[in-house]
């Protein structure tokens, strides 16, 4: 499963669930080691942009990042 705003960013598992729960912590993985560097995070490409080969699906992530460590 592809996070397609997230470079190399992806979740694998035996099944759908387990598939979007790898790919969330993949993407909170990405988001914490590209935040080490730098703030400048990709922009969100919107579900009406994605175009779908036959047999895909699309969907939405919720990325919920931790507070330790981070200054606000």
């Amino acid at each position: 499963m592809d996070v397609i705003d997230l470079e190399g960013c992806f979740g694998e598992g035996k099944d759908r669930q387990d598939a979007l729960e790898d790919a969330r912590h993949a993407g909170v993985n990405w988001l914490l080691v590209e935040s080490e560097d730098s703030m400048n995070f990709p922009k969100q490409t919107h579900l009406d942009d994605i175009k779908l080969k036959d047999g895909e699906e699309k969907t939405m992530l919720a990325f919920l990042m931790p507070k330790e460590g981070w200054d606000e």
